[in-house]
This record gives C-alpha cells, sequence and structure tokens, in this order.
C-alpha cells in the first residue's frame, strides 16, 4: 500500500491476503459476529495506548492508515520515536488480549513499498462492526 495515498478496501478486497503480518496474524480464525463477548474482554485488556490506536482504526474501517497518522491523530503528536517504531510499540499492547482471545490480530498491516518509510494499518470492515458493537453493549 502507498503511504502518500488514502486507500480504502473492501471487505473482498484481494490486498487483505497481502499483508506484512508475522505472528499473530495467521493461524488462529478471523474475528466474525459470534465474537461479541470475546471482543469485550479484548477491548478490556489493551493497554491504553494501544486501545487509542485501535479504536481510531476502527473509526475508519477499511482504511489504510500510514503509522504518521496514527502517531498524529491517535497518540496525540510525534515524539522523538520513529513512527514506524511507535506504532509497532504501542501495539504490543494489545498482546495479552491477542493472547487470550484466540483469534488472529484485529488489525492488518503493510509494509512500506521498498523505499518507503513506516507501515500502513487497517481493520476488515466486517472485524470493525464487530468491535463497534461490542463497544455499544457494554
Amino acid at each position: 500500500m502507498k503511504a502518500n495515498m488514502t486507500v480504502y478496501l473492501t471487505e473482498n478486497d484481494p490486498r487483505w491476503a497481502e499483508h506484512s503480518g508475522g505472528e499473530g496474524h495467521y493461524g488462529a480464525p478471523e474475528w466474525g459476529p459470534e465474537d461479541l463477548e470475546r471482543a469485550v474482554v479484548f477491548l478490556a485488556e489493551l493497554a491504553p495506548q494501544a486501545q487509542q490506536v485501535f479504536e481510531y482504526l476502527l473509526r475508519n474501517p477499511g482504511r489504510g492508515i500510514h503509522c504518521t497518522e496514527l502517531v498524529n491523530k491517535a497518540l496525540g503528536g510525534p515524539s522523538e520515536a520513529d513512527p514506524a517504531r511507535q506504532v509497532a510499540g504501542v501495539l504490543k499492547g494489545m498482546r495479552k488480549a491477542h493472547d487470550n482471545s484466540e483469534r488472529r490480530y484485529p488489525f492488518y498491516w503493510w509494509e512500506a513499498p521498498e523505499g518507503g518509510a513506516g507501515a500502513t494499518y487497517a481493520v476488515r470492515p466486517s472485524v470493525a462492526a464487530v468491535f463497534l458493537a461490542a463497544q455499544l453493549g457494554q
């Protein structure tokens, strides 16, 4: 995904399968409508900054969001850290919730193309719907 463009992925866009995810992004089921209670628990177990980033992604389902935007809009602005490393570090705050969920991480990410900087993140629309419904039910 290109960092300079706003990219929206539909539910069945083939680019979801082209993500850069590693451990935690394969081998476990995708989040589905049957996972509302599991999603409530997942949200409660997020570290505060991971929750901020995830909520920003949820408000923009299917939209590819560059790590710089996540730092600026979800985390309150730039810091001394490289935005790519900052977001990756923040998303480690999902580890406990992910481990307990028995589901894949609820976001996808794509490394920048060669010569680019930072990663782009997105939440599949169907997954966003599960978490937004879980938030409404709390």
